[in-house]
């Protein structure tokens, strides 16, 4: 009887008291599956470093998938800096696929020099500018190397070349020379610029004179000056602007003189049409 009391009282301090009995409730145990990934456990390096290999588990193990993850995953740890970063997979059967992840990061490089190979005078800062990437993080002198992003700023560089008269000029492949020591990297370009192309003659032709006139003045561009794609293009949208014409660009490459001859070919206004 009087346990019974002691187990009411009890109960009814439980109740009164604010708090609530605790069930236990049983863990819940998935089936075993072994076309499933079990755990995923990550060595080397901590886990945040690897995340689309973490989000494998409880997957079906696909060897292919995980292959294309942990390339992935390696491109995005040399991405950051390790250039030497890589990953390994090995599985451990049991009631699930377990993965043992192997993460050797290595140094993290930044650039130290980007030198080109040249003799040109095409400025070095432009030159610099042209293949940084990621707000100045990527690329450049203290930032880290990424080399797809490298040879897809090169074309753009020898863009800018042509534009500035070197017409010919070529941006060879770079190349990357690592220091463990420092874990530093040099990047090396080689540049065949070629010849530069000066104006040979510069010519307006349609409308009236003083149109004309006003298309030369804005290329701002004489005989005998270097070639100057961006300044061509510029001031030829100022003169379609202000004169309300279409004006055409005619160019004319004499490659053994080493000069190009430019004539604007002015249409009627627009107002006229």
């Amino acid at each position: 009887m009087r346990g019974l009391l002691a187990t009411s009282a009890l109960l009814g301090c439980l109740a009164g008291c604010g708090h609530r009995p605790v069930a236990s409730r049983p863990a819940v145990a998935a089936p075993c599956n072994p076309a499933r990934i079990g755990a995923v456990t990550v060595t080397g390096a901590p886990a945040a470093s690897v995340p689309a290999l973490a989000v494998l588990a409880g997957t079906y193990d696909d060897v292919a998938r995980t292959d294309r993850v942990v390339s992935a995953a390696t491109d995005a740890l040399r991405s950051r800096g390790y250039a030497h970063a890589a990953v390994a997979v090995t599985r451990r059967a049991g009631c699930f696929v377990d993965l043992d992840v192997a993460v050797a990061l290595g140094p993290k490089f930044t650039i130290d020099r980007i030198e080109f190979v040249t003799d040109d005078a095409f400025p070095a800062g432009e030159r610099l500018a042209v293949i940084e990437d990621a707000l100045g993080t990527v690329n450049t002198r203290g930032g880290v190397y990424i080399e797809y992003r490298l040879a897809r700023a090169l074309p753009n560089l020898e863009r800018r070349y042509q534009d500035a008269g070197w017409l010919d000029a070529r941006i060879g492949a770079p190349s990357a020379t690592f220091d463990d020591a420092s874990s530093s990297v040099t990047i090396t370009i080689p540049v065949t610029a070629g010849p530069r192309f000066r104006i040979a003659a510069i010519r307006a032709r349609g409308a009236g004179a003083a149109a004309r006139r006003a298309v030369l003045d804005e290329i701002a561009l004489a005989p005998g000056a270097y070639y100057d794609g961006k300044l061509v293009r510029s001031g030829l949208e100022r003169a379609r602007r202000k004169l309300a014409r279409t004006v055409e660009l005619r160019t004319n490459v004499l490659a053994e003189r080493r000069e190009i001859e430019l004539e604007a070919v002015l249409d009627a206004p627009e107002a006229a049409r």
